[in-house]
């Protein structure tokens, strides 16, 4: 059986990340509020329809996590894979991976309840989620990727 790539292996972990994110969403959806809590501040709470606050959430996900796989492949196919590129990459693809952890978070803790009863708990929960899921993804990341060549100061 042939190994995959580096590439290949960040590509299939982000699709299953993405697909997981919308399963989760489908399997909660009957059990989940008409209206979910999409903002919190000193004016209070703003709702919209929870499939509106999910697509954005996963849609902003998806797109950062291909902002890093592009990246990924463009900094390595022209040999620049030095310490700033990779972090460049890791934080990119945390961040996605992060987003989709915020909404996760935000779904589990709206089901079974009305919108206006939970007021900004599921915005709280997200963040905890987000902030979780990016430490970890982000360690993840920098040990799994391949290790960055040191830059040469000589000029």
């Amino acid at each position: 059986m042939k190994k995959r790539s580096k590439g290949q292996q960040l590509i299939a972990a982000s699709c299953l990340a993405a697909m997981a994110y919308s399963a989760l969403y489908l399997l909660l959806r009957p059990q989940l509020p008409g209206q979910l809590v999409r903002h919190a501040g000193t004016d209070g709470a703003g709702y919209g329809p929870t499939w509106l606050v999910v697509l954005v959430i996963g849609a902003a996900g998806t797109l950062s996590i291909a902002i890093g796989i592009i990246a990924y492949r463009d900094f390595t196919s022209l040999g620049h894979w030095n310490p700033g590129p990779k972090s460049i990459v890791v934080c990119f693809l945390a961040a996605g991976f992060g987003i989709l952890g915020l909404g996760a978070a935000m779904l589990l803790a709206a089901m079974g309840e009305d919108a206006a009863q939970q007021g900004t708990l599921p915005i709280g929960m997200g963040l905890l989620g987000l902030i979780g899921v990016f430490a970890l993804s982000a360690s993840l990341l920098a040990k799994a990727l391949p290790q960055a060549e040191q830059e040469s100061l000589d000029a």
